[in-house]
């Protein structure tokens, strides 16, 4: 499912930035709403579907379907399901390209949904074909595979999983048709090869959502992509390699791998750096040599001649200066002055 996801965030970004992407969405759209508005009454969109198991391309099953409303269109009398069904009993295999068994698989489909409507009171019939395509059992029972088990239309023998979402988009599901152009066209994308209808399907609605675009609309585009052989998509950028952590030090102590400082112990057994200043000082201590200061020696007490050791005389210490010191130094009284 990761995978997925992550294959479906990149091919959305594809897909969005196509150079002609607004004008392929235009196109989508237009092209579904104009298939939409030929299937006015649910009745003729169950004869739809169940005409295209004959095989015949779409156009030719929509000509048959507008003969057939033209023919029975009544003002006062709609096309319902009970009226639709009534007269296909009566009237002979001619509406059905010859084919005995199309004129049953569709008797069948709409005794179904009749059955349905009359479960919902004063309930649209467009409207409970629209529920049964997006209800959650319909879902579950494709996205388990087992669609032909479903126990409403799956139980009317003879329709695949293609028919079968075929009728879904028609009744108004948020749902695409599975098509070997869609296929075509989210392997272009980067999905991998060989996919069966179950796996195009989800990998298509899966792309929908990250398009945050109906499923049908999304079903147009990769149907118009997959007929063109479209395969020039944009790449996304990659993300670039993190670079190397460096190591930086500050008077404060001793940096780590990153930059980041650290006290304790780690910053004593480093050797500090002096700032630009105490270096200055230090310079210039060493060249001014009348400022009575000398090399450190080890401030050891039993070293006599040590500068500022102090040397003992009976209960009285006094300080020994050490050679060559200011007189004018701190400390120094007049008596010495004078002395």
């Amino acid at each position: 499912m990761v995978e997925l996801a992550d294959r479906a965030v990149e091919a959305a970004w594809k897909i969005r930035n196509l150079s002609d992407y607004d004008g392929r969405l235009e196109r989508a759209v237009r092209r579904f709403d104009e298939i939409s508005e030929g299937r006015p009454e649910p009745a003729l969109i169950v004869y739809e579907t169940a005409l295209l198991k004959s095989g015949r391309t779409e156009e030719e099953v929509r000509g048959l379907v507008r003969e057939f409303r033209d023919t029975f269109y009544d003002e006062e009398e709609p096309l319902t399901i009970p009226r639709a069904s009534g007269i296909m009993n009566v009237e002979g295999d001619g509406w059905f390209f010859g084919d005995g068994e199309l004129r049953l698989l569709t008797g069948r489909l709409l005794g179904q949904f009749q059955h349905r409507v009359a479960q919902y009171n004063y309930v649209d019939e467009r409207e409970v074909l629209r529920r049964w395509a997006d209800g959650y059992d319909t879902r579950l029972f494709v996205r388990r595979r087992i669609h032909e088990t479903e126990p409403f239309v799956g139980v009317v023998r003879g329709l695949d999983l293609t028919l079968f979402q075929y009728l879904r988009v028609a009744a108004g599901g948020n749902t695409l048709v599975p098509t070997q152009n869609v296929a075509r066209a989210l392997e272009a994308l980067g999905y991998g090869e060989g996919a069966d209808a179950y796996e195009t399907l989800a990998q298509a609605e899966s792309l929908a959502l990250h398009l945050e675009l109906p499923a049908p609309l999304v079903g147009e585009l990769l149907e118009d992509l997959g007929r063109e052989g479209f395969a020039d998509f944009p790449e996304p950028p990659r993300e670039a390699a993190p670079e190397e952590p460096t190591e930086e030090t500050s008077d404060e102590g001793v940096a780590s791998e990153g930059g980041t400082v650290e006290g304790g112990a780690a910053a004593e057994e480093r050797e500090q750096k002096p700032s630009p200043e105490d270096r200055n000082a230090r310079r210039a201590t060493r060249e001014d040599a009348g400022n009575g200061e000398e090399p450190s020696k080890v401030q050891d007490p039993q070293v006599k001649d040590a500068p500022g050791v102090v040397e003992e005389s009976g209960d009285k210490k006094e300080a020994v200066a050490p050679e060559g010191a200011v007189r004018d130094a701190p400390g120094t009284s007049e008596r010495e002055e004078e002395a």
